[in-house]
């Protein structure tokens, strides 16, 4: 079976659904240029070898270093070929919608392996992987950075709870509504549980088939080794790989005005106890692809 066919498989095992809430929080809360909203169309027998015969499909888990990657693949190809959408779900989409994205030759969001079956295919799948306590730490403080009077306008439940809570507290203690961004991130991305917010059931079965479903991608990056990934991707979309000097999105460099800088928080041995449910399967997974180098 292809690993398109599992992925539709997936689609068709797949339960739950997510909170209303964490759509609005991931469509509301990143920067979004105004060129990224517009539609557009290539016959691929004109692409000219800008884009192989496959689509390229980045399935970006946030906080790791993601909107990097996107710049570089919306300044890389030509206009048109990228798809303006990033947060939400093409499974939640109008049929008609769906139909749209055959239009497109990459797609780069916060998708899940359910919607593999949504994009056109044949697939180059390819995401990039994080230490997931460095992840949650980043999460935690980009969501405190959110300026209050746009948390409340949005009613954006994440940022409102990392602002009112400690670390220790945020993490130890987790609010329902936020389940699928805190516990194993991951995991649940790769097997479609981060549509819901409900505990994991046999955990060890969904880090296995997390695992596989990897695999199965056209390449695995991780954030301490990302010139590999940009030199993969300008090779895969037919152009020179050239690494950004700086990244997007990060600390400090927020250029939204609802965003403000935020000293990064320091993880106490507490709260590293509380983190360690929360973080188990996707330690593991990302020990599979890239093991701890010993000296």
């Amino acid at each position: 079976m292809s690993w398109l066919s599992r992925a539709k498989d997936v689609v068709s095992r797949t339960t739950g659904g997510r909170s209303a809430e964490i759509p609005s929080t991931r469509e509301v809360s990143s920067d979004q240029t105004e060129s990224e909203t517009a539609q557009g169309y290539v016959p691929p027998e004109e692409l000219g070898g800008v884009v192989p015969d496959r689509v390229v499909v980045f399935l970006h888990v946030p906080k790791t270093a993601g909107t990097s990657l996107r710049d570089f693949m919306f300044d890389a190809i030509r206009p048109g070929l990228l798809a303006p959408e990033r947060h939400r779900f093409p499974t939640e989409m109008t049929p008609d919608e769906i139909a749209g994205l055959s239009n497109y030759r990459a797609f780069a969001g916060h998708f899940d392996v359910v919607d593999l079956g949504k994009f056109p295919g044949p697939q180059a799948v390819f995401t990039v992987l994080r230490d997931p306590a460095d992840m949650l730490v980043s999460l935690y403080d980009f969501w405190r950075a959110h300026d209050p009077a746009f948390i409340e306008e949005h009613d954006l439940v994440g940022p409102r709870l990392a602002r009112e809570r400690s670390f220790e507290e945020f993490v130890g203690d987790v609010d329902p509504r936020i389940v699928p961004d805190l516990d194993n991130t991951l995991v649940r991305t790769f097997t479609g549980r981060i549509r819901t917010n409900e505990p994991l059931d046999d955990p060890e079965a969904l880090l296995a088939e997390a695992i596989g479903r990897v695999e199965s991608f056209a390449h695995v990056g991780h954030v301490s080794e990302l010139e590999r990934t940009f030199q993969w991707l300008g090779g895969e979309l037919g152009v020179d790989s050239v690494v950004p000097e700086r990244r997007s999105n990060v600390r400090g460099q927020w250029t939204a005005e609802h965003l403000h800088n935020v000293d990064r928080t320091e993880v106490t041995p507490a709260a590293r106890e509380a983190l360690r449910p929360l973080t188990d399967l996707d330690d593991r997974l990302v020990t599979h692809f890239f093991p701890p180098t010993t000296p």
